[in-house]
C-alpha cells in the first residue's frame, strides 16, 4: 500500500488538490512580487521584506542587502515591504518619512520620483502578464498544439422547447446513432419511428447527454449555421478578418460572440464564400454553479483522421502566440466584467481560493501541461485584478500617482487614509463574495 492510499481521503485531497493549488498560487504570487522587487532594487529602494503568504513565518533568510525572504503560514498572497512603508499594502508612513535623514531618503520608496514609484507599482501586474506569455510560449514550443482543421462536418439541430427530456437550446448530434446534418434529417428520423422512443445524443452546455424520447419534430429548429448558408465540408478561413487555424479557434471566437454578427469566409469547392452569422445565445451552469452565456451556431467538427495534426512552433512564433493567448484572456475577462455590470452576465462565475484549489486539482490529474496552462490563466487574472483602481491594490496606487501628477502634489494624509480604509472594506467584500460563490458551488 502506498503512502497516499494509507492516508485515505485526506491523502488524496492533499496530493491532488492542496499541492497543485500551492504550486499554482506560489508561482503566480512569487512572480508578481518579484516584479515589484526587481524594479524597486533597480531604482535604489531598500526592500525590507519579501513574503510569500501572510501570518506566522515558517522559514526565511536575510540576503546580503538586508531583505528578509520568508514563507508564511497563510499561502493566499504575498507582499514586498519597502523602506518607508507603514505596512504590507505600501501605505506611506508619513511620520517616519518626515524625520528621515538624507541617506535614508535616498533608499525610501516614499521619496522616489513619481515616475519611479509608478514603475515599481506597475511592475507586479506586468510581471504576471510576462509570466503568462512565457508559459504559453513554452507550451507551444515544447508540448505543441493540436490542430483540428476548422472544417464543417455536420450542421446540427437545436431544441426550442423544454419537453420530453430536452432543454431549450440542446444541440442534437445524432438520433439512434445516426449523425444529424439538418432539420430535415431530424424530421425524417422521427417520422420513420412515429410514436416510438428514440435515443438522442445531445450537446448540453459543455457536456454530452443522451435522452430517450418519442419526440415531436416541431420541437426542433435548424441550426443558425444552416440558416446562414453553411454547408457540410466548408473550411472556415477567417472570422471578422482573423485567420482561423483550428476548429478550437473558431469555437472560442463564436463562443465569445453570443448575439453578435460575425463575418465568416469559408472555402467551398475551391472557391471562397462570404457568410454572415449571428451566434445564438446559450446559457448553462458549470459544475461550480456559475451561469455562463456562450454563442453557438450549430456545426460539428470533422472526425476525419487527416484533419487532425499536432504542431510545435519555433520560439518567435510561439512567443507571439503566447502574447495573443494572453491578450485573449484579458479581452474575455473585460467582456465578462462588462457583462456583469450591464446585467447580461451572472456574477456567480467569480471564484476565490476554494475554486482555484478545485480547478488546480483537476488540472493536475489531466497533466503537468494543463496545470501550467492554469497557472498562466490565473497569472493574467491576478495581474488584471491588481490593476483595478481600488486603494490597497496596485491600481489604486497608480490612481493616487495620476492625481498627484495632475495636482502637482500628493493627496493629503487624511484623504489617503480614508481611501485605504475604503479599499480594504471593498477588497474584503469581494473576498467574501467570491468565497460564498465557492462554498455554494461546492455544496451544489
Amino acid at each position: 500500500m502506498n503512502a497516499v492510499s494509507a492516508l485515505g481521503g485526506w491523502g488524496q485531497t492533499f496530493v491532488w488538490t492542496i499541492i497543485p493549488f500551492l504550486f499554482v498560487l506560489t508561482i503566480v504570487v512569487f512572480f508578481h512580487e518579484l516584479g515589484h522587487f526587481w524594479v524597486a532594487r533597480r531604482n535604489g529602494v531598500r526592500v525590507e521584506m519579501f513574503s510569500i503568504g501572510f501570518g506566522r513565518e515558517l522559514i526565511g533568510f536575510n540576503d546580503r542587502h538586508g531583505t528578509r525572504w520568508k514563507l508564511c503560514a497563510i499561502p493566499l498572497g504575498g507582499y514586498v515591504k519597502f523602506f518607508g512603508d507603514a505596512d504590507a499594502a505600501s501605505t506611506p508612513d508619513f511620520e517616519t518619512a518626515a524625520s528621515m535623514s538624507a541617506a535614508e531618503r535616498s533608499e525610501s520608496f516614499f521619496h522616489k520620483t513619481l515616475g519611479q514609484r509608478a514603475a515599481i507599482v506597475a511592475a507586479g501586474p506586468i510581471a504576471n502578464f510576462i509570466l503568462a506569455i512565457v508559459i504559453f510560449a513554452g507550451i507551444f514550443m515544447l508540448s505543441g498544439k493540436m490542430i483540428l482543421q476548422p472544417r464543417v462536418s455536420n450542421l446540427v439541430v437545436s431544441a426550442q422547447v423544454d419537453e420530453g427530456g430536452f432543454r431549450r437550446n440542446d444541440v442534437i448530434l445524432s438520433v439512434d446513432g445516426q449523425p444529424m446534418t439538418s432539420l430535415d434529417d431530424v424530421r425524417r428520423a422521427i417520422e420513420a419511428k412515429s410514436g416510438q422512443p428514440l435515443e438522442f445524443a445531445l450537446a448540453r452546455g459543455m457536456q454530452q447527454v443522451k435522452v430517450q424520447s418519442a419526440a415531436n419534430s416541431a420541437w426542433f429548429r435548424s441550426s443558425v449555421a444552416e440558416q446562414a448558408g453553411f454547408r457540410p465540408g466548408d473550411l472556415v478561413l477567417s472570422i471578422d478578418g482573423r485567420a482561423i487555424e483550428s476548429f478550437s479557434d473558431m469555437q472560442r471566437i463564436v463562443g465569445a460572440s453570443a448575439g453578435q454578427a460575425l463575418a465568416i469566409k469559408v472555402e467551398r469547392d475551391g472557391r471562397q464564400v462570404d457568410l454572415t452569422v449571428t451566434p445564438a445565445i446559450f446559457e448553462f451552469k458549470d459544475r461550480f454553479g456559475g451561469t455562463h452565456r456562450i454563442g453557438r451556431i450549430g456545426i460539428s467538427k470533422s472526425n476525419e483522421p487527416g484533419d487532425t495534426q499536432f504542431r510545435r512552433y519555433d520560439p518567435l512564433t510561439a512567443t507571439w502566440m503566447g502574447v495573443k493567448e494572453t491578450w485573449f484572456v484579458i479581452d474575455r475577462t473585460f467582456a465578462y466584467l462588462g457583462g456583469v455590470i450591464m446585467g447580461t452576465q451572472s456574477a456567480d462565475q467569480l471564484g476565490g481560493p476554494i475554486r482555484i484549489a478545485q480547478v488546480s486539482g483537476e488540472a493536475a490529474q489531466i497533466g503537468f501541461v494543463a496545470l501550467l496552462s492554469l497557472a498562466a490563466l490565473i497569472s493574467v487574472s491576478i495581474g488584471l485584478l491588481n490593476l483595478f483602481p481600488i486603494p490597497m491594490l496596485d491600481g489604486g496606487h497608480l490612481v493616487f500617482y495620476a492625481i498627484e501628477a495632475i495636482r502637482g502634489r500628493p493627496m493629503s494624509e487624511q484623504a489617503q487614509e480614508v481611501a485605504f480604509r475604503f479599499g480594504l472594506a471593498l477588497v474584503l467584500m469581494l473576498m467574501i463574495f467570491a468565497t460564498w460563490n465557492d462554498i455554494r458551488g461546492l455544496v451544489g
